[in-house]
């Protein structure tokens, strides 16, 4: 009777000590926002416009490809109402797979990139151009 009292106290001591999460680092989750073809979306004093896909060579699920291929979108920057430039972004498996993300716009409160661009061509589908969004990372630095 008195090894099962001690195991069981053994036990329950052992819980409490694992229970310490005071050394345990966790990374801030990514915020990641879906923008439509067309659509104009707002953040603080800015606004990002998907304004079209200028071309899209990424090599298709179900096909082997020499060269994985890369999007290209337009899209419009607007601050406080006004526009003030238009980018390109390029898309590739390089920035998706750990490499640097787009930057689409910077300042000193609000990072904004471009994480990737949906959806994801498949063999023998044809995208329709209300089904493209692109995926923005965006970092609010306060």
């Amino acid at each position: 009777m008195k090894s099962i009292v001690f195991i069981v106290a053994l036990l329950f001591s052992s819980i409490g000590i694992a229970q310490d999460s005071t050394k345990v680092k966790a990374e801030t989750p990514k915020i990641v926002t879906k923008l439509q073809l067309g659509k104009l979306m707002h953040f603080k004093d800015v606004d990002i416009k998907f304004i079209k896909v200028v071309a899209d060579s990424r090599c298709p699920t179900g096909v082997s490809c020499v060269w994985a291929g890369e999007a290209k979108v337009l899209v419009a920057i607007y601050k406080d109402g006004k526009a003030i430039e238009q980018k390109e972004i390029v898309f590739n498996t390089a920035n998706q797979y750990g490499g640097a993300l787009s930057n689409i716009f910077a300042s000193d409160n609000l990072n904004i990139t471009g994480y990737t661009l949906s959806p994801y061509p498949e063999y023998g589908k044809e995208i329709k151009n209300d089904e493209y969004y692109i995926q923005l990372d965006i970092k609010t630095l306060e």
